[in-house]
């Protein structure tokens, strides 16, 4: 099969009535992803409450992100670009990919031209790279398994400096104001010089921090694996406060609007999504969901995107918290959604993207098309200038052409890609568990690190000004060599 030939279109089933299984009625079910049943796949309470909104869905909307684009073209500032995990940017990406450089953050620690030099590491040797890169000012900032962050030149993929933690850190850098922000498997929230790697202060979480923090408004907000939500000072490391539920958060926060939104989940193999005041922490809402939630909810024009462990992807109004519409997928949903011009961009790990009509409107969550990538998806996807990004467990970066709906190339490397792309001007960077950080361009020339002016973090609100487009997210992954490494067991006990 070639890559074109893997994009496919396939038909909606839509659903009328509020007895569809396991989705809300009016929502769209795409053909070769099987809904499930109704009592087994939705909580009873899930049900209801988005039976509840079914009389009010289609106002019109049609779902877009907003006009602007959420980062600039040369810098991805921390985990899917910004505060809302939008994974969306203004940069014109690679429309063909070549490999600019690598470096491996396993030994020798060294930048290659190609990835030809990769080492051979067993299963339990190896510094795998399942952070996500950010890149400021000509700088590219990520961690390894290894236990340190890094900071490469973007141009070379030389090291600038390295700081080792106490533990692995999963956790995806965020580059705010000269600090860079991280978390540890060590327990440990760490802001860094991004200059020089020197410790500006440390804050000790109540557990493991898988979680990759967001800044918005001067503080980071962060989860631990022991189900604590953290905001911390920015400047003082100081914490503001915490929020408990006494379950696991691996997800990445979108913080919108004075609401902060963290998915979590239990052993059980069950979670939810919560909604916090971001001045204090109080519970804003909840709703728990058909399965756990260890990836990163995405928001776009007031509407809360996110999918579960059940297969399940929703649909919730941000400031209730009640459903405007849901779907089921065949497979688990651990990649975070992108929205991009009223399209809602889905990976999982059925082996597919889909794209699917956002927002409230009567097609809301309707199939537009699918990209069948061959192997299951944890990255979660980034846009830029038309192309989608994603990383696979078949050890491939793919880029895909969202108008024509056309694959444009794929990068192989040599293990599978969890980590979630970060694309500027001319170039997508990307880490894979072989231990290599990628730099991709079209031609294998060194990527640009001309400065763009930002402002210090890109604005977040709910209407169509700057800051709200298109959103994504990544976060929690958690399926074999991934648990194991995150710090945590397959859910279902399989080693899939």
């Amino acid at each position: 099969m070639t890559d074109s030939e893997s994009l496919r279109r396939r038909t909606v089933l839509r659903a009328v009535g509020t007895g569809l299984a396991g989705v809300a009625a009016g929502s769209g079910v795409a053909a070769g992803a099987p809904a499930r049943d109704a009592e087994s796949d939705v909580s009873e309470a899930g049900v209801d409450r988005r039976a509840q909104v079914t009389t009010t869905a289609g106002d019109g909307s049609d779902g877009d992100g907003g006009d602007e684009p959420v980062a600039d073209g040369n810098t991805w500032r921390q985990f899917q670009a910004d505060a809302t995990n939008s994974g969306h940017s203004a940069a014109t990406g690679p429309r063909s990919g070549t490999v600019a450089w690598t470096y491996d953050t396993g030994e020798p620690n060294e930048s290659l031209p190609t990835p030809t030099a990769t080492a051979t590491r067993s299963s339990d040797d190896y510094a795998g790279v399942l952070s996500s890169p950010a890149v400021v000012d000509g700088v590219v900032y990520v961690g390894s398994t290894d236990g340190s962050v890094y900071a490469l030149d973007a141009a070379s993929g030389e090291e600038r400096w390295s700081v080792a933690t106490g533990d692995g850190v999963l956790s995806s850098p965020a580059v705010v104001d000269g600090v860079v922000y991280v978390g540890s498997h060590d327990q440990t929230l760490y802001a860094l010089d991004a200059a020089s790697g020197d410790e500006e202060w440390t804050f000790d979480a109540d557990g493991n921090v898988f979680s990759s923090p967001t800044y918005h408004d001067g503080a980071v907000y962060v989860g631990s694996q022991a189900g604590t939500t953290y905001a911390v000072d920015a400047a003082s490391g100081d914490e503001l406060w915490a929020s408990s539920t006494g379950q696991r958060v691996d997800a990445t926060p979108a913080v919108v609007d004075g609401q902060v939104y963290v998915g979590y989940y239990r052993p059980d193999n069950q979670g939810g999504i919560r909604a916090l005041d971001a001045d204090n922490g109080s519970e804003v809402w909840t709703l728990e969901t058909n399965g756990a939630v260890p990836c990163s909810p995405t928001v776009a024009d007031g509407v809360l995107y996110v999918g579960d462990y059940g297969g399940a992807v929703y649909a919730l109004d941000t400031a209730s918290g009640d459903g405007i519409w849901a779907l089921t997928l065949s497979d688990w949903v651990l990649s975070s959604p992108v929205v991009v011009d009223g399209t809602v961009y889905v990976a999982g790990y059925d082996e597919t993207v889909w794209a699917f009509t956002a927002g409230r409107g009567p097609d809301a969550g309707s199939t537009e098309w699918s990209y069948d990538v061959g192997a299951s998806v944890l990255s979660s996807p980034a846009v830029a200038d038309g192309v989608l990004y994603v990383g696979s467990s078949d050890h491939r970066l793919h880029a895909v052409d969202i108008e024509a709906q056309e694959a444009l190339f794929t990068v192989e490397t040599s293990q599978q890609v969890f980590s979630s792309p970060a694309v500027t001007d001319g170039a997508v960077f990307v880490g894979s568990n072989d231990s290599l950080v990628y730099a991709i361009t079209e031609d294998g020339e060194a990527p640009s690190t001309t400065p763009t002016p930002t402002p210090t973090e890109t604005p977040t609100t709910t209407g169509n000004g700057p800051g709200f487009g298109p959103m994504a997210g990544l976060a929690g992954l958690g399926l074999g060599v991934w648990s194991r490494l995150r710090g945590g067991d397959d859910p279902d006990g399989d080693d899939r």
